[in-house]
């Protein structure tokens, strides 16, 4: 049976055709093999067609081997053949994978002749290499600072602004805090600091901003009065900028909901910026990790692509890094960062303890600054009004690594920065420049 003749352009006309012209086929034209291997050139097709459908499997392959059929079309022999080869695969794969050995370089770092660079060393070689496509990147910076009164429109319409793309975009809303905000309440987080917390910015908030000195019991108590205080007045107004709102440091859903709750005030307007790779899936998409529908509503976001290909120096600053050698106390360049998170007060706390420490450097028995020695130093320096204040304090500073506490034999609590004099001193004269 056949298939009807049809006209087609480009397609394969298909014939079935029956075992007997299959097997006439075989006999008349196989070739030089078949001839080689002295097949009948004449066969009974018919009769052989006969014998096969009243014999069985066996005995069928008893007929192929009669004839040497099989012999001739070396079927068997390439069947064979195959299997071999796919045999000797198989167990080269597993002897391959069978040795419980793991090779591994003896190469390591700490064979290399050169010692560890310290961290300052490190960043002056960073510094002399030449950058790329200076020209470029000032020309896009140029073509994105023409947009900032645009921007600043949009923040008053209500929406608030997030910035994503590829390179540090950090230059960027420096450019716009000094272009435009200088005249301005402003406050400027920067999320990539390895100590930053939501109760930082709040504080700063309270503190600098409303200029509240009281405690509060909880960060959402700290939040209500915050938004209590923008909504009776409505004449004051706020620019919060945070660089790396998607750091890991402040991605928590509360932080991101307490931020949220901030950026919905009308007279408090939000500019961020967001590196993570992904960020632009969440615009594609509507939806991120960070943030639901409600997060989303009360942030009102405007997205801009802002790719500056500028690299992300100072956001990676507080990596650890191979080729650093690492000291057991807080680098001189960590401690500032973290205490510029802080409030003028906190730094004033920290600031009295470094002096007395320094004071006692030589005191082979010096164990530390009492706690009501300190309370009453920050009394005299109206640091603080209350222990309670100077306690909650405290309890920041050993969240960020920056004192340690111990009891006495007395029974008395002292308090100690675990750091060295030397850096204690680099870091005073830091303070007094600022």
């Amino acid at each position: 049976m056949s298939n009807p003749n049809i006209k087609r352009i480009n397609v394969l006309e298909v014939k079935f055709v029956a075992d007997e012209d299959v097997l006439r086929h075989i006999s008349e034209d196989a070739g030089l093999k078949v001839r080689k291997l002295s097949v009948p050139h004449t066969l009974e097709i018919k009769q052989w067609m006969k014998n096969l459908e009243n014999s069985s499997d066996d005995e069928a392959q008893d007929i192929f081997k009669e004839q040497d059929y099989v012999t001739a079309l070396d079927v068997q022999e390439c069947s064979s053949s195959k299997d071999q080869e796919d045999s000797n695969l198989v167990e080269e794969y597993f002897e391959a994978h069978s040795s419980s050995k793991v090779l591994t370089s003896d190469r390591t770092l700490q064979k290399l002749e050169k010692k560890k660079l310290d961290q300052e060393s490190l960043q002056n070689l960073l510094n002399n290499v030449p950058v790329a496509f200076t020209a470029e990147r000032e020309t896009l910076m140029k073509q994105y600072e023409s947009i900032f009164y645009k921007w600043m429109l949009q923040l008053h319409l209500g929406f608030n602004i997030v910035l994503y793309g590829l390179g540090s975009k950090r230059d960027l809303l420096e450019n716009f805090r000094v272009s435009l905000l200088q005249d301005s309440v402003h406050l400027v987080v920067n999320g990539f600091f390895p100590n930053i917390s939501i109760k930082s910015i709040l504080n700063s908030i309270t503190e600098e901003v409303l200029n509240h000195m009281g405690t509060f019991r909880s960060p959402q108590d700290q939040v209500d009065f915050i938004l209590k205080s923008f909504k009776e007045d409505v004449s004051s107004e706020l620019y919060l900028l945070i660089h790396n709102l998607d750091s890991k440091m402040l991605r928590g859903d509360k932080n991101q909901q307490i931020l949220g709750q901030l950026s919905s005030l009308s007279n408090v307007y939000l500019i961020a910026s967001i590196d993570h790779i992904n960020a632009p899936l969440s615009r594609l998409l509507g939806f991120s990790n960070m943030w639901d529908q409600a997060k989303q509503s009360m942030y009102n976001w405007l997205w801009y692509e802002m790719t500056t290909f500028s690299p992300y120096a100072e956001e990676t600053a507080y990596e650890n890094s191979l080729l650093v050698q690492h000291s057991g106390s807080l680098a001189l360049s960590s401690l500032t960062h973290v205490l510029c998170s802080l409030t003028s007060n906190a730094r004033g706390i920290f600031r009295l303890l470094v002096e007395y420490q320094l004071e006692n450097k030589d005191n082979a028995s010096y164990l530390g600054l009492s706690f009501q020695d300190l309370y009453q130093r920050c009394r005299e320096a109206f640091l603080v009004n209350s222990d309670l204040t100077l306690r909650a304090q405290l309890t920041e500073f050993r969240d960020h690594k920056l004192i340690r506490t111990k009891r006495g034999a007395d029974g008395v609590e002292y308090l100690l920065i675990p750091m060295d004099a030397g850096i204690l001193v680099d870091f005073l004269q830091k303070d007094d420049d600022v």
